[in-house]
């Protein structure tokens, strides 16, 4: 797996200006920011091809400030191990049992990717997680915004209300934390992958969905012939997506799709993307049905295929109307009679609107002498 740790010199300065490097230049400041690198850190983890694409900073000047940043953030040097700092937060899912394999929830700073079939409850998750995130940090939140990149087409407000009312809030509020991207090419969606770290720090996003992570590039890198140059796509998404999760410690949630592999007269499903998914990914989490088929049962597993820190293990949970549970029926804690007044103030507003045009329309009529002609 390619990433930095966090260390204790790296933490304790989360936020350090790009002007207190003392070799960049003020036009060199300006040209980081507007693409997205707002902080040393920021700059420390960056990779020196991609500052030479931006016009204005030469191949030799990129190495240097790059270098001259793991210098003042104390990336230059090995560390004991005793001084490292794992500083991560921890996402509850809506399901306790799920929650305590994960040793507490899905984690900031590090990628999580969930595969399984069609049906399986990789969806529900991201939008349990998409209205969880808005929870304070003590009660199994980040306490931020959220980052929704949707490949599939398949985010559903209807949902995210309903999951918002189980946890006890305006649905209103939820909503509009949440940061919707419709996605319709692999090169889109990596484009708002791109897009995704300032939008970390103009909107304080704490999560980062990715629902599906290889729906589109199996559609368009059809064929052995383009499996190259889709894994080196796929690389470049996963490795910028793991630069974003560390340098701004945000949860990563990508969910994937299976195929079937035939293993003699058996059949198994594991997920697609190859090797690259598979070390560009700290934890994998495969779902699976319960039963004979999806649609014979709610109840779903969760297995943790692989985490660096995790052993694996196995959880039961429900997917139901309102998110991830650990039960089939959940209870509202949000009052729907509360949400009603919002919904009477919009009608109203037309009536007083429709009486003022018809007001309008006939003082227009009674000054307007032609009409009578």
């Amino acid at each position: 797996m390619f990433y930095f740790r966090l260390y204790k010199s790296l933490s304790s300065n989360p936020s350090m200006e790009l002007a207190e490097l003392s070799s960049i230049k003020p036009r060199q400041i300006k040209l980081l920011q507007e693409n997205g690198i707002t902080d040393i850190k920021a700059l420390s983890m960056s990779v020196p091809r991609d500052l030479e694409e931006i016009e204005g900073i030469s191949g030799k000047a990129s190495k240097k400030l790059i270098w001259d940043a793991r210098d003042v953030m104390g990336m230059s040097a090995f560390k004991q191990v005793s001084q490292i700092e794992e500083n991560y937060d921890f996402l509850t899912t809506g399901s306790k049992n799920f929650d305590e394999i994960l040793n507490g929830g899905v984690s900031t700073g590090r990628l999580t990717e969930v595969f399984g079939a069609f049906k399986s409850g990789k969806t529900n998750l991201a939008h349990t997680l998409a209205v969880t995130c808005q929870m304070p940090i003590n009660e199994g939140g980040l306490d931020g915004a959220v980052l929704y990149i949707d490949t599939e087409n398949t985010f559903s407000k209807s949902k995210i209300e309903r999951i918002a009312r189980r946890f006890g809030f305006n649905p209103q509020k939820i909503l509009g934390n949440i940061y919707h991207a419709r996605i319709y090419s692999t090169d889109h969606q990596f484009q708002m992958i791109r897009a995704a770290e300032q939008a970390c720090i103009d909107k304080n996003a704490r999560l980062i969905v990715v629902d599906s992570l290889m729906a589109l590039m199996r559609s368009e890198y059809v064929g052995i012939g383009m499996l190259a140059s889709r894994q080196q796509v796929l690389n470049k998404m996963i490795h910028e997506l793991s630069r974003i999760a560390e340098t701004h410690n945000v949860a990563v949630l990508l969910t994937n799709q299976v195929a079937t592999f035939m293993k003699g007269t058996y059949s198994a499903n594991d997920a697609i993307g190859g090797n690259i998914v598979a070390h560009g990914c700290h934890f994998r989490i495969q779902f699976k049905t319960k039963g004979f088929s999806a649609n014979t049962s709610l109840e779903r597993s969760a297995i943790i295929v692989d985490a660096p820190d995790l052993p694996p293990e196995v959880a039961s949970f429900f997917i139901t109307e309102a998110g991830i549970s650990d039960s089939e029926k959940v209870e509202y804690l949000f009052d729907e009679e509360e949400v009603k007044p919002l919904a009477k103030k919009t009608p109203s507003k037309k009536k007083k609107s429709s009486k003022k045009k018809a007001v309008a329309s006939k003082s227009a009529e009674l000054s307007d002498p032609l009409e009578s002609l």
